[in-house]
């Protein structure tokens, strides 16, 4: 019998097995993921057969992943916390970490009308999508820096969502990030419509925000803090210049974080030892506790491109009143159409969870779609009453 020690057997990581699985992805493709989200953060990662082999490794136990790269790249790819990933083989990167995860969401829409929404629909590559429970179709689009979705829906919008990995050393950073990104993305979206519908067509005129916090840098109140600040960023520049400071805005950031912000604007759906989540006019943000106890990403996602679809509908509507116009609608989408909608986004589903529940009122609150949507139906319902009086 030999005396020599046996080496201990390491249990494999399925979770890890499940998720690249669940996505028909090999380990190659995995490799050229985590390849393409390093390019992304600027992480200096091993090459595509280093990391091949490495995820094997992981996923079988042969090793656990304790290096921190692999720990964000993971995270990354699979859209997921430390938490959901590893359990307790790693913990996040908080508490004097130099830098932060997250991932950017914008939504910009523009409204086209049903019938170019329809004609896309014949001369792009779409997929049929349901959204919120809505049909629509959607379609990938080449992005400069991110990664680009178009959504089209009947009643005449169309929807952009473009997502970025971000990696950032403040909130101050994402701030500054965020004040030099808006007009590119604008600028590109509109020369995107252009492109498939005619130079005639205008673009979006607004992009919206959902910030996905992965691994913050902060814990406790600091937290709260950081969370909060990603909802009211323009709080740290200075209006008065183009280019904002970001060593000022630090500054600033560094007297919220020892003094606390808050802000009776920012409206709070997080649950207590769940997750942090946060609504305001301009942005959402989101950082789940205890992984598949919080709500997924993708669900704030979907609803956000709805809230922002039917905002720019009702816009449009409210836009033409203001010019002194009567407002022009397909009969398919009037008043009875919108009093549809708003009680399908507005009231609760039986099997709903309290947690997407509190995200609808406090998304609804925060953007003043409810107002929105009740003062479009009125306008559409008295122009139909006026259309029936004096029909010419």
């Amino acid at each position: 019998m030999s005396t020599s020690a046996q080496k201990p057997i390491s249990a494999r990581n399925g979770v890890l097995l499940q998720h690249r699985e669940s996505r028909r992805w090999g380990r190659g493709r995995l490799a050229a993921e985590f390849e393409r989200i390093g390019r992304e953060l600027g992480l200096s990662v091993p090459s595509r057969d280093a990391m091949e082999k490495a995820i094997y490794r992981h996923e079988t136990g042969k090793s656990h992943v304790t290096d921190d790269i692999y720990v964000r790249l993971y995270c990354a790819a699979f859209e997921c916390s430390p938490h959901d990933l590893f359990g307790g083989l790693t913990e996040s990167s908080e508490a004097g970490a130099s830098e932060f995860f997250l991932t950017s969401n914008k939504f910009s829409p523009v409204y086209v009308g049903p019938d170019a929404v329809a004609q896309l629909a014949r001369t792009l590559a779409v997929q049929p999508t349901i959204v919120e429970q809505v049909e629509c179709w959607s379609a990938k689009v080449d992005h400069p820096r991110g990664e680009c979705t178009l959504y089209g829906f009947p009643w005449g919008v169309l929807t952009y969502h473009i997502q970025e990995q971000l990696s950032k050393e403040s909130v101050a950073d994402v701030a500054v990030w965020r004040h030099g990104s808006y007009p590119r993305e604008l600028y590109w979206a509109d020369q995107h419509v252009k492109s498939i519908l005619g130079p005639s067509q205008s673009g979006p005129e607004y992009i919206f925000s959902a910030f996905w916090v992965h691994t913050p840098k902060w814990k406790g109140e600091h937290l709260v803090t950081a969370m909060r600040l990603l909802c009211a960023q323009k709080t740290l520049l200075d209006h008065g210049d183009e280019e904002p400071s970001q060593p000022h805005a630090e500054l600033v950031e560094q007297a919220f974080m020892r003094d606390g912000f808050s802000d009776p604007r920012i409206l709070e759906f997080g649950v207590s030892g769940i997750s942090y989540g946060y609504a305001s006019w301009s942005s959402v943000t989101y950082h789940p506790l205890e992984g598949r106890r919080g709500l997924p990403q993708q669900t704030i996602v979907d609803f956000e491109i709805m809230v922002q679809s039917l905002w720019c509908f009702c816009h449009h509507i409210r836009s033409q009143i203001e010019a002194g116009r009567d407002p022009e609608v397909s009969d398919e989408y009037d008043w009875r159409w919108l009093r549809g909608m708003t009680s399908r986004l507005t009231n609760a589903r039986p099997r709903e969870s309290a947690q997407h529940v509190a995200l609808r009122v406090t998304i609804l609150q925060s953007s003043e779609l409810q107002n929105h949507l009740n003062a479009t139906l009125e306008i559409l319902k008295d122009s139909a009453e006026r259309q029936q009086r004096d029909p010419r």
